[in-house]
């Protein structure tokens, strides 16, 4: 092997160097970043759907109806009912969660809370409910806790939005295929 062979060599060495030294580096800064990030992260939307906010509170709280218009829902089985309150255990793609009715202001404010040991814990989806021109405007935020700085910091540049999409795009179809509704009221 020549000199000339080597320095190209070791040329290639310091650039592949330098280049994990970089992404090592951008790992650091992110992970301090999302160190100084909430933990408690918040996403909102928004959909207008043609139908009372009545009709929509009737879906919402049909969990005899919900395994089959929410695509990610396997089963839904109901639980002895929480602090007063529905709850009940979804079966997903994503595994089992308790899921318990916190509130219900009808036909208005839903919030539902995942329970873990009966305890309330994140994430929460709280659904508001407004009368607008021709139907109804839904607002659906959700609060998540994330615990990983790094992730933190990555769902600020790009915040999660699939699983309340999913959602809304689920309810929308719902809605719109005009089904007889089974209405399950609380409590």
């Amino acid at each position: 092997m020549n000199w000339t062979q080597r320095r190209r060599r070791m040329a290639r060495r310091r650039l592949l160097l330098r280049c994990l030294g970089g992404l090592v580096g951008l790992l650091v800064c992110g992970f301090l970043v999302g160190l100084t990030l909430a933990p408690e992260q918040v996403v909102s939307r928004q959909l207008r759907l043609a139908r009372p906010p009545e009709a929509i509170w009737r879906v919402l709280l049909d969990l005899d109806g919900m395994p089959m218009w929410r695509s990610d829902l396997v089963a839904l089985e109901r639980l002895p009912d929480q602090a007063g309150g529905l709850a009940w255990r979804e079966i997903g793609r994503s595994g089992v969660r308790v899921i318990a009715l916190t509130v219900a202001e009808p036909p208005h404010r839903l919030v539902l809370r995942r329970t873990e040991a009966g305890v309330p814990a994140l994430p929460a989806r709280t659904f508001e409910l407004a009368s607008a021109e021709g139907g109804t405007l839904l607002t659906l935020t959700e609060r998540t806790l994330v615990r990983n700085p790094l992730r933190r910091t990555f769902n600020r540049l790009h915040p999660p939005r699939g699983g309340i999409a999913r959602l809304l795009r689920d309810l929308d179809a719902r809605l719109r295929a005009g089904r007889r509704e089974v209405v399950a009221r609380p409590g």
